[in-house]
């Protein structure tokens, strides 16, 4: 038996002999030959690697003084500036999360949400529904309402305040005791 290690997410895959070795790896469905490197020589001498792979001209780095150059100074500026800004970015998601009571995640991409603000609903902006099963409204305005935001895909989501949420388990657990000394007459 020989074993093979995944260079996508570390796993040992187990290879009995006779067998062909597996293409897919069957922890992460990754391709297991397809992992490619790239090395770069970064302060050091040609001469010192002339074994290794040598770039296409198209995939090499140019230095700005040809006249063929890719990126102007100017983007490359505003590349580097936004390379700062998301990471401020990121530091200030950070910050915000740890302040939050309530973490929640993103329904869509599971990023955890920061929290933006309050909504008041008036009682002129909702309209109750009236349950049969309750005979009256499981939620009546005004409340208010936590909104969050996902820093990754901006997809909003509101929850219910604390006050609120106890209004409506003392409205609902009110029904049920109703329903209980009705049963009991």
């Amino acid at each position: 038996m020989s074993a093979v290690i995944c260079p996508w997410c570390q796993s040992e895959i187990i290879q009995e002999e006779g067998q062909e070795p597996e293409k897919y790896c069957p922890v992460c469905d990754n391709e297991l030959e397809g992992y490619r490197t790239l090395k770069l020589n970064i302060g050091g001498s040609e001469d010192e690697d002339d074994d290794e792979e040598e770039l296409d001209e198209d995939s090499a780095w140019t230095s700005p003084d040809e006249a063929d150059e890719d990126i102007s100074w100017v983007e490359e500026e505003a590349l580097i500036e936004s390379d700062d800004e998301l990471i401020q970015f990121e530091e200030t998601v950070e910050l915000l999360l740890n302040e939050q009571e309530l973490v929640p995640e993103c329904p869509l991409c599971r990023e955890y949400m920061i929290e933006a603000g309050e909504q008041r609903v008036a009682a002129d902006q909702f309209r109750p529904h009236v349950t049969e099963a309750l005979g009256d409204a499981v939620l009546e305005a005004p409340f208010s309402l936590t909104l969050y935001v996902c820093p990754s895909c901006f997809t909003t989501q509101s929850f219910l305040g604390d006050s609120h949420r106890q209004q409506v388990v003392r409205r609902l657990s009110a029904r049920r005791q109703d329903t209980r000394r009705n049963t009991k007459a």
